[in-house]
C-alpha cells in the first residue's frame, strides 16, 4: 500500500473537517480479550470512523516504524533494521500483572540493531479504587522508561464497567502517575471511533499535555479526535495492521512519525552538576532541581527554567554547560539531552571599602569594594565637610567599570561634587555610619564602617574652578615658564575681580610684580584689608601677598583691580598666579 511509504504527507495546521459514515467495529472490538492478549489495535476500532465531524490533517514526509507484541513471535531485528524501520513500540505490560514474555528480548534485539525503542501498556480500566495507579506502577516497574527511549504509551482500548467520565478520569490518573514516576508525559494510543465511544470525545488528556498516537487504518491521512487533539495534532500514526516487514512472520502494525526526526517523541535527559555545597537549583516545572549532581527525564521540547538558590551565607557565581552567565535564572528547551552546571561559594567575609581621591577640586572621590556589593544609597556612602553633607552626583559601576544600578551588584561608587571643593577644607568620606542600613555583599555580610578623611588642595592655580575671574573678558591668560603651573592671569580694567573661597586662617596671593603693574584692593569677607601696589623696576614672579590671623573657618578673598598706577609705572596691570591657603 502506498500509504506506508516514508513519503507520506507532513502534518500542517490547516485542518479539514470531514464527515465519515460510521462503520461498526468487528466482534473483536470489545477489547475484553483475556488478560495479556491485548495489543495496540486489538480492538479493531482503528478501521472504523465516527459519524460526527472530526479533524483530518494532511500528512507529509515521515519516519517509518512498527509496533509489536508477543503475537509477532520471534523477530529478526537485523532484518527489520535493514528494511528501513527506525523505531518500534513494544508491548511491555497488560493490566495489573501481565508482562509480555517477548518484551525484554525484543528490547535488546531492537536496540542492538539501532532502532529507537519505546514501551506501551495495554490498559484494563475498571471501577475498583486505585486501579489506574496500580496499573501505572506495574507498567513503570517493568518498562523502566529512560532518556533515549521513546515516550511511554497508554493503549486505551477497553472500558469495563466505566462510563465516559470514568474512563477519562482513569486515563488521566494513569498518565499522571506515570509522569510522577518517570518525569515524562505518556503518549495516548487511541482511534477516532474508540475515543468518541469511550470518553465522549473528551479533550482532557490533550489539555493535560499527553501527546496523541492515532490509530486509523486504510486512509491517506488520519482523522483526529477531541478537536484535532485540542489543536496539538498527532505525534505517531498507526496507519495499518496488515503490514509486511522483513524479519517478522505474518502481519505487523506499521507506524509513522511526522518529519525526519524522532526527537519529538524521545525522552530527554537533564543533568545538573551543582558545585560548592552551598546552594541548590530549583526548577519550573518542579522536580528537576537538586543540590548536588542529578539526572532527570524530561519531555522532549519541554521549556525548563532553572533558578539558582544560594544557602544562607553563600552566593551564586554562575552557570556552565547549556546555561551561561551569572543571572539567577536560566531557561532551556529540551530539544536534546542537556547538562547544566551551577556553582555556589560560601562567603563569611565582609566586603571592605577603599577610598581614592583624585587631585583637584572636582574630584571625583571613588569608593571601591573588594567584592560585589548591594544596597548602596545616599545614607550609607556619602561625602561630608564639617557637620554637613556635601552635595554630589553619584554613579555606581560594575567591576568592568560600566554604570549599574546602586541596588547592585556593583564594585565601586563615584562621588563627584556638585560644586568645586573648597581649598584647605577638611572632608570625610563615610561608609556605613551609625544608624544607616549597611552596604552588604551578595550574601548579606555588612561592610564595616569606614571614615576616610582628606583635605582639599591648598594651592589653587588661577585658572582652576575655585577661582572666579570677572568679567572673564577682562582677564588675559598669559604663558610663562616662570609662573606656577606655566601660566598667570592679568587684567587692567578697573573693577575686574579675582575671587576665591577657602578654609583656613590665612592665604597667600602669589602675583607677579613689574614696571607695568598697577594697584589692587584686597578684601576679606567683604571688608577691605589693604591696597597693594604691584610696581617694581624688574618683573618678578612668585611674590606673595599674605593675609593671615583669620579665624579658622571659611572665608572669601577678593582681589579688585583699581585701574590706577604709581607715577613710575607705565601700566595698570594686576596679575594672579596662584593662591595658597595657610594655617592649620
Amino acid at each position: 500500500m502506498s500509504i506506508i511509504s516514508s513519503s507520506l504527507p507532513h502534518p500542517v495546521t490547516m485542518a479539514v473537517l470531514t464527515l465519515v459514515v460510521a462503520i461498526a467495529p468487528s466482534a473483536s472490538a470489545t477489547g475484553d480479550a483475556a488478560a495479556g492478549d491485548g495489543y495496540a489495535g486489538s480492538s479493531g476500532e482503528a478501521r472504523s470512523a465516527p459519524a460526527a465531524p472530526r479533524v483530518r490533517l494532511d500528512v507529509g514526509p515521515t519516519t517509518p516504524g512498527i509496533d509489536v507484541s508477543h503475537w509477532q513471535g520471534e523477530i529478526d531485528w537485523r532484518k527489520v533494521a535493514r528494511a528501513g524501520k527506525r523505531f518500534v513500540f513494544l508491548k511491555a505490560t497488560d493490566g495489573h500483572d501481565f508482562l509480555d514474555p517477548t518484551f525484554f528480548r525484543n528490547r535488546t534485539g531492537a536496540r542492538t540493531n539501532g532502532l529507537r525503542v519505546g514501551a506501551y501498556h495495554f490498559a484494563r480500566p475498571d471501577p475498583s479504587k486505585g486501579d489506574a495507579v496500580e496499573e501505572a506502577r506495574w507498567f513503570v516497574s517493568r518498562a523502566d522508561p529512560r532518556p533515549g527511549n521513546l515516550l511511554p504509551v497508554l493503549d486505551l482500548e477497553t472500558s469495563k464497567g466505566l462510563d465516559s467520565k470514568g474512563v477519562t478520569l482513569w486515563a488521566r490518573r494513569w498518565v499522571a502517575e506515570v509522569r510522577r514516576l518517570t518525569g515524562v508525559t505518556p503518549l495516548v494510543y487511541t482511534s477516532p471511533y474508540g475515543w468518541l465511544s469511550r470518553t465522549g470525545d473528551s479533550r482532557a488528556l490533550a489539555r493535560d499535555g499527553a501527546p496523541l498516537w492515532i490509530a486509523h487504518w486504510g486512509v491517506s491521512s488520519p482523522l483526529l479526535p477531541a478537536g484535532g487533539w485540542d489543536g496539538a495534532g498527532w505525534r505517531v500514526w498507526q496507519h495499518t495492521s496488515h503490514g509486511r516487514v522483513a524479519g517478522i512472520s505474518g502481519r505487523v502494525d506499521l507506524d509513522v512519525v511526522p518529519g525526519h526526526s524522532l526527537g519529538p517523541i524521545t525522552i530527554r535527559r537533564l543533568t545538573l552538576n551543582v558545585e560548592g555545597g552551598a546552594g541548590s537549583v530549583i526548577s519550573s516545572p518542579a522536580g528537576l532541581g537538586c543540590s548536588a549532581t542529578c539526572s532527570k527525564s524530561v519531555d522532549p521540547g519541554r521549556v525548563v527554567t532553572l533558578t539558582a538558590r544560594p544557602d544562607d551565607g553563600a552566593y551564586f557565581t554562575g552557570w556552565s554547560g547549556a546555561c551561561s552567565g551569572a543571572g539567577a535564572s536560566c531557561t532551556i528547551t529540551m530539544r536534546g539531552n542537556r547538562t547544566v552546571g551551577a556553582t555556589f561559594v560560601t562567603d563569611v567575609t565582609p566586603p571592605n571599602a577603599a577610598v581614592s581621591v583624585r587631585t583637584g577640586f572636582r574630584g571625583p572621590v571613588v569608593v571601591t569594594f573588594d567584592e560585589p556589593v548591594r544596597r548602596v544609597n545616599a545614607a550609607n556612602v556619602f561625602l561630608r565637610a564639617g557637620g554637613r553633607r556635601t552635595p554630589v552626583a553619584r554613579v555606581c559601576r560594575s567591576a568592568a567599570g560600566t554604570p549599574v544600578g546602586c541596588d547592585g551588584p556593583l564594585r565601586s561608587i563615584v562621588l563627584r561634587p556638585s560644586s568645586p571643593l573648597v581649598p584647605g577644607r577638611d572632608y570625610r568620606v563615610l561608609v556605613d555610619p551609625p544608624g544607616a542600613v549597611p552596604v552588604v555583599d551578595r550574601v548579606g555580610n555588612p561592610a564595616p564602617p569606614l571614615v576616610h578623611p582628606f583635605e582639599a588642595p591648598r594651592s589653587v592655580e588661577q585658572a582652576h574652578a575655585p577661582v572666579g575671574l570677572a568679567p572673564l573678558t577682562a582677564w588675559n591668560l598669559l604663558r610663562s615658564s616662570r609662573a606656577s603651573g606655566g601660566s598667570f592671569a592679568a587684567a587692567e580694567r578697573a573693577g575686574s575681580k579675582a575671587t576665591i573661597r577657602f578654609d583656613g586662617t590665612g592665604i597667600d596671593w602669589v602675583t607677579v610684580t613689574g614696571p607695568n603693574r598697577g594697584r589692587a584692593r584686597i578684601w576679606i569677607d567683604g571688608e577691605r584689608v589693604r591696597i597693594v601696589d604691584l610696581f617694581s623696576t624688574r618683573r618678578t614672579f612668585g611674590v606673595a601677598e599674605r593675609i593671615d590671623g583669620l579665624a579658622d573657618r571659611a572665608h572669601t578673598l577678593r582681589i579688585e583691580v583699581m585701574g590706577s598706577r604709581s607715577i613710575r609705572s607705565h601700566g595698570r596691570w594686576v596679575t594672579v598666579d596662584l593662591f595658597v591657603v595657610t594655617g592649620p
